[in-house]
């Protein structure tokens, strides 16, 4: 992800040089983006490393997490408490036990840079490691969008229906505190990136609609590039 930022950065930077050299020249005395700097940026770039295994297709959550202890999540369900709470924080450190699934985020965010067949892999992976159950709220959305993006509309609805009611019912108690505004925010990508199937190109706005079972139709209004888009989508 940091690659691409500022692989994006750069492109964005040499656009901007020939379209309007002087808004450019101003961008980069604000901002100080001396040549030094730009080309730091390109070394980082070229010496980030991102741990993806080229026979399996899986993407390691961080270095080391291969070597933890696998660990069976489902032996501890029914459960009111994350897994965390249960084992402890340097407990859970030991085991291949996750949060909330960042490697699944990072392929939802930059879906184009990857295949199918590497998607669905790490979805294999990290989505039984994941407490999705009481782990971080910003968990089951992103999962509904990844899975409804690859067609698993049935599992994409399980995790919607889990991520919505957070707040509308009340599952971990401490909606009482203020909502979890991020978590509503994973509801809105479910329905509208997921469900919707909507992706950003550079062709513009495309949808590719995959509604849940019982759902007629799906009304939405979006601004891309200062102008409301309306979308009206059916199964």
């Amino acid at each position: 992800m940091a690659v691409w930022n500022l692989q994006t950065a750069l492109e964005i930077l040499d656009w901007l040089k020939v379209q309007a050299p002087t808004r450019a020249a101003e961008l980069e005395g604000a901002l100080d983006l001396t040549p030094s700097r730009l080309e730091h940026w390109r070394d980082v770039i070229a010496r980030m490393v991102v741990p993806h295994d080229p026979e399996t297709g899986l993407i390691e959550q961080f270095d080391g997490f291969w070597s933890l202890k696998s660990v069976n999540l489902a032996d501890y369900e029914p459960r009111t408490k994350s897994l965390q709470f249960l084992l402890g924080i340097e407990e859970t450190q030991g085991y291949q036990i996750l949060k909330q699934p960042d490697v699944l985020m990072l392929l939802y965010l930059l879906e184009s840079e990857y295949d199918t067949e590497t998607i669905k892999r790490n979805w294999d992976y990290y989505t039984p490691r994941t407490d999705l159950t009481y782990g971080s709220s910003l968990g089951p959305g992103i999962q509904a969008a990844l899975a409804a993006r690859q067609g698993d509309v049935e599992a994409a609805y399980g995790h919607f229906i889990h991520s919505a009611r957070t707040d509308l019912q009340d599952v971990r108690g401490n909606s009482h505190e203020g909502i979890h505004a991020a978590t509503a925010g994973g509801v809105w990508q479910a329905v509208i990136f997921g469900f919707g199937g909507i992706r950003i190109t550079e062709a513009g706005l495309t949808a590719t609609p995959r509604l849940p079972q019982g759902w007629t139709r799906l009304r939405f209004r979006l601004h891309y590039h200062g102008k409301p888009v309306d979308f009206d989508l059916r199964p």
